[in-house]
C-alpha cells in the first residue's frame, strides 16, 4: 500500500511540474493585448497556476499520510495516470490540430474511455464542453485560442 501512495505522490508531482511549466509558457504569449484585453496567455496562466495549487495541495495531502488509506487502490492509481497521459496526448495534438480539436477529442476520450459513457452521450459531453470553451473564450473574450495545422479555433 505504501507503494501506491508513492504513485501517487509522484503522479500530483508531475502535475504540478507540468503546470507551472504552462504558466511559465503562457507568459511569452502575452497576458492581456492594448487596450487591457485579455491576451493569448491568460488561459493558460490561470489555469496553470490554479493547477499547480490544486495539485501541490493533493501532493502536500499524499506525502502527509502515514497510514495507508482506504480509498487508496490501484484502479485510482491507473485512472489517475491515464488521464494524465490522455492530457499529454492532448497538448501534443494542440499543434497539428488546434486547442478546440484537442480538448474535444481530451473531453471525449476521458468521457468515454475513463468514465465508461457510451459513445453518443460522450460525443455530446465533448461538443458541448467545446463549445463553451469556443463561446466563452474566442467569442466573449476574444482571445485566439491555437488553430493548430487545420487552423481551428480563432487564431488571428
Amino acid at each position: 500500500m505504501r507503494l501506491l501512495l508513492r504513485g501517487e505522490s509522484a503522479v500530483w508531482a508531475l502535475l504540478v511540474c507540468l503546470s507551472v511549466a504552462m504558466a511559465a509558457a503562457s507568459l511569452g504569449y502575452g497576458i492581456t493585448k492594448e487596450g487591457g484585453q485579455v491576451g493569448p496567455g491568460f488561459l493558460p496562466l490561470v489555469s496553470g497556476a490554479v493547477l499547480a495549487v490544486l495539485s501541490a495541495a493533493c501532493l502536500l495531502q499524499s506525502v502527509r499520510r502515514t497510514a495507508p488509506d482506504e480509498d487508496t487502490d490501484p484502479a485510482r492509481i491507473r485512472t489517475l495516470w491515464t488521464v494524465f497521459a490522455m492530457l499529454f496526448v492532448a497538448l501534443l495534438l494542440v499543434p497539428l490540430t488546434g486547442f478546440l480539436v484537442a480538448f474535444g477529442l481530451l473531453v471525449f476520450a476521458v468521457s468515454a474511455f475513463v468514465e465508461k459513457q457510451r459513445i453518443v452521450p460522450a460525443a455530446g459531453v465533448a461538443v458541448a464542453a467545446t463549445l463553451v470553451i469556443y463561446a466563452v473564450f474566442v467569442l466573449f473574450l476574444a482571445v485566439p485560442l491555437p488553430g493548430g495545422l487545420l487552423g481551428v479555433g480563432g487564431d488571428g
